[in-house]
């Protein structure tokens, strides 16, 4: 009878204890997250805040995210003139923007605990883009890397490979060739590719010598594009990034390409450069800057719904974990995958050294030709 009590005793103190760590568990499991946080977006980016709100209220049952529709268009210039208590509490901007309104920007140094924490989740180059003396101005969100695009069909019956153009001046020169032997059917570079090649020039002469002044890299730039050498329609070339492997991928380009690394200044040189992606910056914090960081931290490194992003090829994500995704090139396209091309990019590629002059006589030049 002792026996059987005791029994019943321990069972009963057995059973309280599982019980007792039971709740104390799955108190422990839910987030203590809540707020209410307001997202800016253009129509680019609208689907995928849109999904990735839904999914971290999921998680966060407190947490309520309103994703508003900005016009692209429109989208810098409400930021900028909208009072400090209407602004939302995150917004995404490249480089040059969080420049314009770099003073209304919050949680620059809590910033550095969130990348120091992903920081194996981007690359060093992208990282330095944000970077402010006291921590990041924001987190890398999305990645702009550049590569070339020969049209190969062309190049061909010119007797011309892909392979004998590593330098801007190869490629300045076959263009010059090809639009004389084709009585000016063909000529170079895409209109639309200026600002591309702007960037990507300004940037390889900075790291060529950073005492270049604005007029000098004016004038070298001009020299490798311009208007005699540009066309809107038949071009033998495009400096661009996923935005033209999505044409060639629907059908919307005629002839057949190989994409690969851009042309350096001189054999040899650096030909990986990732230029100037979206980042998640917060402006508004308030009392919810708990909540700001763990969602910027969470939109920009899901792996899962960053890497659908990439199949549909609405953009390509900084974050190097969502990376792993493969796409069935169609028979318009030879040689690598474009897609491996530019992931390549944004894993490798170098930070640019001189930074803070690349930052200054960007913002000089492109503003001015804007």
């Amino acid at each position: 009878m002792k026996n059987r009590k005791k029994v019943s005793i321990l069972l009963f103190v057995v059973f309280f204890i599982i019980i007792f760590f039971s709740t104390f568990f799955s108190k422990s499991n839910k987030s203590s997250l809540k707020g209410d946080i307001v997202v800016w977006t253009n129509e680019y980016y609208y689907d995928y805040f849109s999904n990735i709100a839904n999914e971290f209220e999921e998680s966060n049952k407190k947490v309520k995210i309103k994703v508003v529709e900005v016009s692209e268009d429109e989208y810098v210039s409400k930021i900028i003139n909208s009072n400090e208590t209407d602004l939302p509490n995150i917004v995404h901007l490249n480089f040059l923007e969080i420049n314009l309104v770099k003073d209304k920007i919050n949680l620059i140094n809590e910033n550095m605990n969130t990348i120091e924490t992903y920081k194996n989740n981007f690359n060093v180059n992208r990282l330095k883009e944000v970077e402010t003396e006291n921590g990041y101005y924001g987190i890398p969100f999305t990645s702009n890397p550049i590569s070339m695009y020969l049209r190969e069909d062309i190049l061909n019956s010119f007797g011309y490979k892909t392979e004998d153009i590593n330098t801007w001046n190869q490629l300045i020169e076959m263009g010059k060739d090809i639009n004389i032997k084709s009585n000016g059917e063909y000529n170079l570079f895409s209109s639309e590719d200026r600002l591309n090649i702007d960037l990507l020039l300004l940037t390889q002469f900075i790291e060529e010598n950073e005492k270049y002044n604005k007029d000098e890299l004016l004038k070298k730039i001009s020299e490798l594009y311009n208007e005699g050498n540009t066309t809107s329609e038949k071009y033998i070339c495009r400096i661009s990034g996923i935005d033209f492997y999505k044409e060639l991928i629907d059908g919307e380009t005629e002839g057949v390409w190989e994409c690969k690394n851009h042309p350096s200044l001189n054999i040899g040189e650096n030909r990986l450069f990732d230029l100037g992606g979206e980042n998640l910056v917060a402006l508004n914090a308030g009392k919810n800057s708990e909540v700001i960081k763990s969602f910027m931290a969470f939109a920009s490194t899901n792996t899962e719904l960053l890497s659908k992003e990439i199949i549909k090829m609405d953009f390509l994500p900084s974050s190097l974990y969502s990376l792993n995704v493969k796409i069935n090139d169609g028979s318009n396209i030879k040689g690598s995958s474009p897609l491996l091309v530019l992931m390549n990019t944004i894993e490798r590629a170098p930070a640019i050294n001189n930074i803070d002059e690349f930052k200054k006589i960007v913002l000089e030049i492109i503003n001015q030709k804007v």
